[in-house]
């Protein structure tokens, strides 16, 4: 504990108790207050963005953006043995076991960290669909990965339990990867010369974890992306398991989109993240290549959980051509 001591002492604060929560972090109570102590994993080349996040939370008034405290010099971090600390408030909030007041509590503080920091421009499509063009060219070629892969395990008189698995997620994958590249072909456009377009400050690592009291910790992974970028990790986050809260999200979505407006196009991005097959590709390759040492049983749960989310993915594009993109082409 001689460390955390020796950090806290850059905020004048001398603790009467020093409880470890995780290996990084600690909550400090010096008599008055609690406080959290976290050894981040943020780098010389890092550290400038991080506290770039906090200058925007403070200019812009985004509350919902936990505070760091300064240190007597007036940092938002403190050095110590190669390593950057920094110091917040305690949040003590309660366990909810109501999962939809979570997930739409957690909706609604992004909302609102994602409205405040909006930047609003234009983009033409072709920029749009370079930025994206290898993306697009690896799903494309996933399929005739997919299919060799396959195509293999049939072939064989008998198949491992994780082999059989993926040849019933086969044409769900296919399919995953096509509604993709339909997806960006509707952001790209055919007709428009550019089309409106919006950033935000967000966190990037969302989770359940991250989302304390209507406040969202740990803004080491932040910047400006689109608002896509948080609400598919988010989503991911949730689903990959056989009771994954489908109509909660797709609820709890509506919520957001009231507060902070996305266009169907940018809705659309969030398909495009969700459908992603990278994850699952990973787990099939490295069963493929040998690159694992977990059980079969392990990785039959790794290759199923991701394809939970896939489906999870299919579904959602089904919600937004039902909810919103009809909607959108119908007349006044």
């Amino acid at each position: 504990m001689d460390i955390w001591k020796k950090v806290l002492e850059a905020y004048h604060i001398f603790p009467v108790s020093i409880e470890r929560q995780t290996e990084r972090v600690v909550k400090v109570f010096d008599g008055m207050q609690e406080y959290a102590l976290k050894r981040s994993f943020l780098t010389e080349q890092t550290i400038e963005n991080w506290q770039h996040v906090y200058h925007i939370a403070r200019e812009k008034n985004v509350t919902e953006v936990l505070p760091v405290y300064l240190t007597r010099d007036n940092s938002l971090f403190h050095k110590e043995e190669h390593f950057y600390y920094y110091l917040t408030p305690w949040i003590d909030a309660p366990v909810m076991t109501d999962p939809t007041y979570n997930i739409e509590r957690t909706l609604q503080t992004l909302a609102q960290i994602h409205k405040k920091t909006k930047q609003s421009s234009r983009i033409k499509p072709d920029v749009f669909k370079k930025s994206f063009q290898g993306f697009s060219d690896f799903c494309k070629q996933s399929i005739d990965q997919l299919h060799k892969r396959v195509t293999d395990y049939e072939s064989r008189k008998y198949m491992s339990p994780f082999e059989l698995l993926y040849c019933t997620h086969y044409k769900g994958v296919c399919h995953a990867i096509e509604l993709l590249q339909e997806k960006l072909d509707q952001i790209y456009g055919e007709e428009e010369t550019e089309f409106p377009w919006s950033t935000s400050l967000c966190h990037q690592q969302v989770d359940d974890t991250h989302c304390k009291g209507g406040y969202l910790i740990n803004w080491e992974s932040g910047g400006y992306e689109h608002p896509a970028r948080d609400l598919s990790h988010y989503f991911r986050s949730l689903t990959g398991y056989y009771n994954q809260p489908e109509k909660t999200i797709q609820q709890a979505f509506d919520v957001y989109r009231k507060t902070n407006y996305l266009t169907v196009r940018e809705i659309h991005l969030v398909s495009v993240y969700l459908l992603n097959p990278s994850p699952y590709l990973n787990v099939l390759e490295n069963y493929t290549e040998h690159r694992t040492k977990k059980s079969m049983i392990h990785q039959i749960k790794q290759l199923q959980q991701q394809f939970r989310r896939l489906q999870f993915a299919m579904n959602w594009v089904d919600f937004v051509q039902e909810n919103y993109e009809s909607k959108e082409n119908q007349p006044d």
